[in-house]
């Protein structure tokens, strides 16, 4: 009888103990959510003006909704959000009257470019204020698409390079405000092995062992080789941004469809033992660290920055000097693959 009053003060102790470990942990990632939001609240309050628009792909979930959620908090901004279901987006911020949705498929060039048009014309209306494009919307090993070309490299480098640069060929003649514009990267592009040989393939067709990380590092490039001439020519102060790893649904191609809504009970068991030791951030976490360096003034004083948040990463232009021509191969490539001088001379009409 003593024994199991025994084990019974010992379970009660470890599962109070253990309840208040759990508590504590909960508090201590509110308390980051909150920290994370409210700098973003602060940043944008010194950047926005009186007519702030920002431009979101891929707004349906993690990251990207978050920081819809996050910037229509302040009464002067105005979003555009490009989302493949834009039907969700549609319900997700049915009630702002300062939410636009426009369907935006990245694995088809023609929805690219319509959309292109319409960014165009959001930027440029209004009154003055902040002007921002988030590439934001990305996907990780996605189910074989019907598309010719891998959706992997079309999602995460071929879309937004498309959108990008027609929106920068649309701005030319007009010299208005300037944009800033953040490309979604990843840490783990340090991961890819893309040099010329890889690129070859890809061109062919056959993406590799980690497209993810390869399509990642192709933003990187480009963006070293481009930002300049973007800045100058059409008004677009490129930078790239790493989220970090963030509790979201990006892995979801990873298991079969059917399966992936019973990963959750381990999904969160992993993600509350990587956040008890500070290695996943939540969403609002994700999301300053990709717009937290485009919110500050010096965004539109340089251009091809690395950042994570605030802080300053890499600078691209100068530190990735070494892969100047496989970048400019990955450019002419994609050029070619999206066929964006035909695009870009049809606004000559």
């Amino acid at each position: 009888m003593e024994r199991q009053s025994w084990l019974s003060q010992l379970l009660y102790t470890g599962a109070a103990v253990g309840g208040a470990a759990c508590a504590a942990v909960a508090a201590r990632n509110l308390q980051r959510v909150l920290r994370a939001r409210s700098r973003i609240k602060v940043l944008l309050a010194a950047s926005a003006g009186t007519d702030a628009r920002v431009v979101i792909t891929g707004a349906t979930g993690g990251i990207g909704q978050e920081l819809a959620e996050q910037l229509l908090r302040n009464p002067s901004v105005h979003l555009l959000l490009g989302c493949r279901d834009h039907l969700k987006a549609q319900r997700l911020f049915q009630s702002s009257e300062r939410t636009k949705v426009h369907r935006l498929d990245l694995l088809d060039p023609d929805s690219v470019q319509a959309f292109a048009d319409e960014a165009h014309l959001f930027l440029a209306g209004g009154e003055s204020g902040l002007r921002m494009l988030v590439n934001n919307a990305g996907v990780m090993r996605p189910p074989v698409s019907q598309s010719k070309g891998d959706s992997t490299w079309q999602t995460n480098f071929l879309g937004p390079f498309l959108l990008t640069e027609l929106l920068a060929r649309l701005r030319q003649k007009q010299q208005p405000s300037p944009v800033r514009v953040v490309h979604v990267s990843s840490r783990l592009e340090k991961r890819s092995q893309l040099d010329h040989h890889l690129l070859d393939a890809v061109t062919r067709g056959e993406v590799g062992e980690n497209p993810y990380a390869d399509s990642k590092r192709g933003l990187m490039l480009w963006t070293s080789v481009r930002a300049q001439s973007l800045a100058f020519k059409g008004g677009l102060f490129c930078h790239a941004a790493s989220p970090g790893i963030v509790d979201s649904d990006l892995g979801r191609h990873v298991v079969p469809a059917w399966l992936w809504p019973f990963t959750k009970p381990l999904r969160s068991l992993v993600g509350w033992l990587q956040k008890r030791m500070l290695l996943m951030r939540s969403p609002a976490e994700g999301a300053l660290a990709v717009v937290g360096g485009a919110l500050t003034p010096q965004a539109t004083s340089c251009f091809g920055r690395y950042w994570d948040g605030e802080a300053q990463v890499e600078d691209l232009v100068i530190e990735r000097m070494g892969n100047k021509q496989l970048a400019l191969s990955l450019v002419k490539w994609a050029t070619k693959a999206t066929a964006l001088e035909q695009r870009a001379d049809g606004y000559d009409r």
